[in-house]
């Protein structure tokens, strides 16, 4: 049985979203609509900060003395924040694939300022369809039926 490609919710909303995002966490072969990515965008943001706010809050509240606990607090922060840019670097491979490009481009922000802009722009755009090139193949069949015929 072939798996499902398309990754997009009937409904997209905050809570569908974000759900996509955390089904698909380490799953990047799979593409992700416009509205998807967004809202699950903004879920995502939003359980991460209140979780990293509190385990931020009780890693200040602790004593100085307290070092055991403060490390596996500190260690939770870490994994709840690798957890969170994991999320987001799959969704924007996701989002790409949704627009025909390759997941590298995701590397994009390496080149100074005008790479973080430009994958903006690339992740507002819409899905990028086959219709023309789907014209332009049936077209071309259509063509080569007609001088078949004579």
């Amino acid at each position: 049985m072939k798996e499902q490609v398309w990754n997009e919710s009937f409904h997209p909303g905050i809570i569908s979203s974000t759900k996509l995002y955390f089904q698909d966490l380490f799953v990047g072969a799979k593409r992700m609509s416009r509205k998807d990515f967004w809202w699950g965008f903004l879920g995502m943001t939003i359980v991460a900060g209140i979780i990293m706010g509190i385990l931020g809050f009780v890693i200040t509240k602790m004593p100085i003395t307290d070092f055991y606990w403060s490390s596996i607090v500190g260690v939770a922060l870490a994994i709840a924040f690798g957890y969170y840019i994991i999320s987001v670097f799959t969704a924007i491979i996701r989002r790409l694939h949704d627009r025909k490009m390759h997941g590298w481009w995701v590397l994009l922000p390496i080149i100074p300022f005008l790479g973080d802009i430009a994958l903006l722009v690339l992740l507002c755009l819409p899905q990028k369809t086959l219709e023309i090139l789907g014209l332009k193949i049936l077209a071309n069949f259509i063509i080569k039926l007609a001088t078949l015929e004579k």
